[in-house]
């Protein structure tokens, strides 16, 4: 839906939203308040690990930790849901809590836990690089994650000496039923700009468009990625892209396409 009235930093852009379908509406919502038109193309489900049981290990021995180390909002939202499954209390959080965003922060705090570390880079370097002083040899780290996380953080900490323990929390599947709406959007040039908010948006686009794609097919639409892992994930799979976020958060990556665009993000809701 555009927003009719004065003129605001996105109006007369379409953009499309590739986040998973439970996440994007808020990014949606964001578009639309600054003018913007957006389609929203989510690309990705998540759902609960078929096999549980090293999950389900790990949270019953959640206070042996030192550390638990979460890098999505996802993340925390699967293991908490999956803690009240297994009968385990937030108590059992007796080590310290480090997230990699202030998204994933905030999830946390939500439900009356304390962050301990928040990396001014919300990357795995960043958080490691926030971690480092506070990392002994010998101490023990849960990392509940995504099937698909890269694998930097828990290499890093074990090259530390660290007791590194990685659980898959929940799966990321393709979810392409929109893909010939979407195709056929891009086709007719109603498309400006395509948002990626992670690298799995940029593989599970190419790999739902792929029936769809011809020689130059976006030529005429910019990409924007939330920062560098996925903009290099985006450029491994041939696409130009033209904004990258500073901020690796979905303001941030607003932020940047409107400055991209030559607007005013003063006096915005961003």
């Amino acid at each position: 839906m555009i927003v009719h009235g004065s003129h605001k930093p996105l109006t007369g852009k379409c953009i499309m939203v590739t986040r998973a379908r439970s996440q994007v509406r808020e990014l949606v919502e964001h578009i639309e308040r600054l003018g913007g038109e957006a389609y929203a193309f989510p690309l990705l489900k998540m759902m609960p690990p078929t096999d549980t049981a090293k999950l389900d290990e790990a949270i019953t021995q959640l206070p042996t930790y030192d550390w638990v180390v979460f890098t999505s909002v996802n993340g925390v939202r699967f293991f908490l849901e999956r803690m009240r499954e297994v009968g385990v209390g937030l108590e059992a959080f007796t080590g310290k809590i480090a997230a990699v965003g202030p998204k994933t922060a905030q999830a946390l705090e939500h439900h009356g836990l304390e962050v301990a570390v928040i990396p001014s880079d919300y990357v795995a370097e960043g958080l490691l690089s926030s971690l480092y002083d506070q990392l002994f040899p010998g101490q023990r780290v849960l990392l509940p994650r995504a099937d698909i996380a890269r694998k930097a953080l828990p290499k890093e900490l074990a090259r530390l000496g660290l007791a590194v323990t990685e659980v898959d929390v929940y799966h990321t599947v393709i979810d392409a039923e929109q893909a010939p709406d979407a195709a056929e959007k891009l086709q007719q040039g109603l498309i400006d700009i395509i948002l990626f908010t992670s690298s799995s948006t940029v593989t599970h686009f190419m790999a739902a468009m792929e029936p769809y794609a011809s020689f130059d097919w976006l030529k005429h639409v910019q990409i924007a990625c939330i920062g560098p892992i996925t903009a290099d994930t985006a450029k491994q799979n041939g696409l130009s892209v033209h904004v990258v976020a500073s901020e690796y958060t979905v303001e941030g990556l607003l932020v940047a396409i409107i400055e991209n665009l030559g607007g005013n993000r003063h006096g915005t809701n961003i």
